[in-house]
């Protein structure tokens, strides 16, 4: 049957595919791709993408890209591998999501919104289907994405497969809070297991919480079926729970709150949370010290994370205790610009040997100083 056979009462891009996908796995769990019709997809053959995942020594590779999605790359240097992709485009917005699709081995659906590369605000829906040739190994993914930027949107009445912001439907909610929850068990996978993979969460939240926010009723009712209430001081808090469960660590649900509190008030959206936070000073922590110095009246938390001082780094610094100390000759003294530097070390066993004293880093040293702010 033909996607747009399911619509109903309900026309998204989303709910059409996934229900056609559906369709086409029946009792077999993942569908071949040789069950998908080219005739039955014409309708969104200009927004879609086909990761071929079928070579697994290499990188997936992009077999199919619609018209209109490569209407913002280069025509000079269309992109063949997943890491080709530029940033700030449609087509990255539908291929960051593939490796959830692998980890939970389901669709993947998502709605969002970010600045493209000409810095227009744009509204973007989309989902992610996966396709076995055997049942087992996925060696396809179907992407498909339709958008609308906020000009647009402004002066024009969006069809109802175009992303909105307002009359959003129990189902949506639903629905992002199902990719919500997916993204955080995800998030116990090795692969994905790490701090950029936190910071992706929380933006996703922060999405879903705003567009909890532009349909309060609906979102009444979620809280409601989950046993859960709005909390006047702690807006975001029931969003996290609803996420990552009641019985989630309380002061971490706390910290997670004072971030996205902290990313509304500098407003940001859930796509460029994660990468304010790798820039922030202390990361999450960084956030939570900016946001209770912000409540507490303290000038220190105004500006942006380049504004703010690095003084923690230092105090930390200060406080660790030494694993060893010895004293270097004084013709490496040229060596060491600052007060921190960076050594190359061989280890066996017990026994240390310094080798070489490193270039200071900048990059290198801030990634390792964040990590001592955030746990030190």
């Amino acid at each position: 049957m033909n996607p747009v056979d399911y619509t109903g009462q309900e026309k998204r891009i989303t709910f059409q595919l996934y229900h056609y996908w559906v369709g086409l796995a029946g009792d077999h769990g993942i569908p071949p791709l040789k069950s998908l019709s080219p005739d039955d997809i014409a309708p969104y053959k200009n927004n879609i993408v086909l990761i071929d995942l079928r070579n697994p020594d290499d990188e997936p590779t992009l077999s199919v890209i619609g018209q209109l999605l490569s209407q913002d790359l280069d025509p000079d240097h269309m992109p063949v591998n997943i890491s080709d992709i530029p940033r700030r485009t449609l087509l990255s917005r539908i291929t960051d999501h593939y490796m959830e699709v692998l980890a939970n081995r389901s669709p993947i659906s998502f709605d969002a919104e970010f600045k493209n590369s000409d810095r227009e605000k744009i509204l973007y829906r989309g989902i992610m289907l996966p396709f076995s040739d055997d049942g087992e190994n996925i060696n396809f993914l179907l992407g498909a994405i339709r958008w609308i930027s906020e000009k647009d949107k402004k002066n024009h009445v969006a069809p109802a497969d175009e992303p909105q912001a307002t009359n959003v439907t129990a189902s949506v909610l639903a629905e992002q809070l199902e990719a919500c929850r997916r993204l955080v068990q995800g998030g116990n996978q090795t692969e994905i297991r790490s701090r950029r993979a936190l910071y992706d969460i929380l933006g996703a939240i922060l999405d879903f919480h705003n567009l909890c926010c532009s349909a309060p009723e609906n979102y009444a009712a979620l809280l409601t079926a989950e046993g859960l209430k709005r909390q006047k001081r702690a807006p975001f808090t029931p969003t996290l729970k609803l996420c990552f469960g009641r019985d989630y660590d309380k002061t971490r649900l706390t910290e997670y709150a004072m971030v996205l509190s902290y990313a509304r008030k500098n407003h940001l959206s859930g796509d460029e949370l994660p990468d304010f936070l790798e820039s922030f000073p202390g990361g999450i922590k960084g956030c939570v010290r900016a946001e209770r110095d912000d409540r507490n009246g303290k000038k220190a938390a105004a500006g942006t994370p380049k504004d703010r001082p690095e003084k923690p780094y230092q105090e930390i610094i200060d406080n660790l205790p030494s694993l060893a100390c010895f004293d270097l000759p004084e013709s490496a003294e040229s060596e060491i610009p600052g007060k921190v530097c960076l050594l190359l070390a061989r280890r066996q066993e017990t026994r240390i040997d310094v080798i070489r004293i490193l270039p200071d880093d900048e990059k290198i040293l801030g990634r390792l100083l964040k990590q001592l702010a955030e746990d030190p």
